[in-house]
């Protein structure tokens, strides 16, 4: 079995998140095995991850191609946020990067066809995501909690925005997760980018109901994409129920130019 110390290392703080080897992280989710997946969205699919100390982690796979994310800006937008220390982000431990073949028959030929994935581990939140509890949990609760949640997502997005310069992108219900003491932790950033890139061409992705009007009509990104997306979920937890029917987590907006 893979050497699982590293991953204990970096949990209890003594060493920074890495490259972790993919042996290690196919051997704590029994090789990606159908009944350790926890979650899957439109980038990806995460797995448990469970250490022989029982402490469990968050592993999520994602296959590269023309629509997800590259090389680049994989490693640019994870390099930063390695070094996030906010209780309000989820906490990052490490990555791995793969690429293995696949055969394919074309024309009567087969060949071998190059598949590149990278893997991210993240500590794992067990109360799960916030679109779960909205129309359940959070109509028993107390105006402070609800506003003690609302808090806790503006504190991350703003650590996120002043730290990092990150425009997150595809902020939700089901990308805010709520540990044992109901803290917000915003997760999955597979459509953040800088600031600084701040038109897109082409395909735009996101989540009708959260994406702001001036991304969906002209694709222009800013923070103020995030405070649109906030401030509809400001509105599903203050009315206790979904703004927004949601069944797929990622859909593509068709363009015309």
């Amino acid at each position: 079995m893979e050497d699982q110390s590293v991953l204990e290392r970096i949990l209890n703080g003594e060493e920074d998140p890495k490259d972790l080897p993919l042996a290690l992280l196919q051997s704590i989710t029994n090789d990606f095995s159908q009944d350790k997946q926890i979650g899957q969205g439109g980038f990806g699919v995460v797995y448990k991850g469970v250490l022989r100390n029982g402490i469990i982690v968050a592993v999520k796979r994602i296959e590269v191609n023309q629509i997800t994310i590259d090389d680049v800006s994989f490693r640019r937008e994870f390099n930063s946020l390695m070094n996030n220390n906010h209780q309000n982000v989820v906490r990052f431990l490490g990555f791995c990067s793969n690429t293995h073949h696949i055969p394919r028959k074309e024309a009567g030929e087969i060949s071998l066809v190059n598949v590149r994935e990278r893997l991210l581990c993240f500590e794992y939140i067990r109360n799960g995501s916030l679109d779960k509890h909205i129309t359940d949990e959070l109509r028993g609760l107390e105006w402070e909690p609800r506003y003690a949640i609302m808090s806790g997502i503006c504190k991350g997005l703003f650590y996120l925005h002043e730290e990092f310069f990150f425009v997150h992108m595809d902020l939700k219900p089901p990308n805010i997760l709520l540990d044992d003491h109901k803290i917000p932790k915003i997760t999955d950033f597979g459509l953040s980018r800088s600031d600084e890139m701040s038109h897109t061409t082409g395909q735009r992705f996101g989540t009708p109901g959260y994406v702001a009007p001036e991304y969906k009509k002209d694709g222009k990104t800013s923070f103020k994409c995030d405070i649109y997306s906030l401030g509809v979920i400001i509105t599903e937890l203050v009315t206790g129920r979904k703004s927004v029917p949601h069944k797929n987590n990622v859909s593509v907006i068709s363009l015309t130019f």
